[in-house]
């Protein structure tokens, strides 16, 4: 199924035709859940350069936020590994010393799934189940997680 779709995605650029925010978020959902993560990743990359999906705003302040609140399930997870592989990245060049970094979710009040807020418990499993990162709660605020600078560190080293 998602050799069909990823074919039809490049029929359709062959005819010129632009691909919208929903056929991205469906190539990349179609793709993230069959668990081919590198074309999720690709195609979340290239809906982000094409501007038809937003990037995760990154704030600038003691501790960097990136909001994920308005991305889907699997955009926000491959956003979240494209940013997160792209720090470790910038670090292999630099003596790397990383800061904690506050991931919001949103505590899910919009969301429209029966079973009810996905992202605040999806994104976390993912980093560990994945990518073998773990994260901390905040307390006191449910729609936010945190990746620690040392939790970065030790699995930049890995």
């Amino acid at each position: 199924r998602t050799d069909t779709a990823l074919d039809l995605l490049f029929e359709m650029k062959g005819r010129g035709l632009q691909p919208d925010v929903i056929t991205y978020c469906a190539l990349v959902k179609a793709c993230y859940d069959a668990k081919i993560y590198v074309d999720a990743l690709d195609k979340a990359r290239e809906a982000v350069s094409m501007k038809v999906v937003p990037s995760m705003i990154l704030m600038s302040s003691e501790v960097p936020k990136w909001d994920l609140h308005l991305l889907s399930e699997s955009l926000s997870c491959m956003l979240l590994s494209d940013a997160l592989l792209t720090l470790i990245d910038t670090g292999k060049h630099e003596s790397p010393s990383f800061k904690d970094i506050l991931v919001i979710t949103g505590k899910g009040l919009n969301t429209v799934d029966q079973n009810g807020p996905v992202l605040r418990e999806k994104v976390p499993k993912f980093l560990i189940d994945v990518a073998g990162l773990e994260t901390s709660a905040v307390e006191g605020n449910e729609g936010r997680f945190l990746i620690t600078g040392e939790t970065l560190q030790q699995w930049a080293s890995s």
